[in-house]
């Protein structure tokens, strides 16, 4: 299975999809560094459609074998996407392209045109407010958890992330999208 079969029926990002490898051992394991040898399948970032995917004996007869073992997938491609998101945070944060705190990011936000704003779960929704209003600033809300932005930079009470690389941001952004999909279709 690859990308198209899913692309020519629906309206998924040729870029929200998820990397499905198949171990040694049968058992699915989700590639989304995208460096995993053998056979793999690019399925959706939409956890509904990977569920039912899973139900189904199509996996067992594209990979060829009688037997697939998929303890938990779903709960393991959350988890990872969050630690690689994480980890972008934080080499961004090593850059030195990486604002916190509000009133950090709106400062950028006057010097430097692009900006990808990350929000934790339960932190103040900043889609609506005018200042934040642009098509070159991308907005993620309640995606991750603060002690998730905590975690990726090193300091406490971190509610808000903006990221100022170009780079960074469409590295950051495109697993977001994922992570997004994931989680907005269960």
């Amino acid at each position: 299975m690859n990308k198209k079969i899913f692309l020519n029926s629906s309206s998924i990002n040729k870029d929200d999809f998820i990397k499905i490898c198949l171990s040694p051992d049968n058992k699915l394991v989700p590639d989304l560094c995208e460096k995993l040898p053998g056979k793999s399948v690019w399925l959706p970032a939409n956890k509904a459609l990977i569920v039912d995917i899973l139900k189904k004996e199509d996996l067992k007869t594209y990979f060829g074998v009688s037997k697939i073992f998929s303890p938990d997938l779903v709960s393991i491609i959350e988890m990872v996407l969050k630690k690689k998101i994480m980890s972008t945070i934080s080499m961004a944060k090593k850059s030195g392209v990486l604002a916190i705190g509000l009133d950090v990011i709106k400062m950028q936000l006057i010097q430097n045109r692009h900006c990808l704003i990350i929000v934790a779960i339960g932190a103040k929704n900043l889609a609506k407010n005018s200042f934040f209003a642009s098509e070159n600033i991308s907005i993620f809300e309640s995606l991750l958890e603060q002690k998730d932005l905590e975690k990726s930079t090193g300091k406490f009470n971190v509610k808000y992330v903006g990221v100022f690389s170009k780079n960074f941001k469409k590295t950051i952004q495109v697993d977001l999208n994922k992570l997004k999909g994931f989680i907005d279709n269960h």
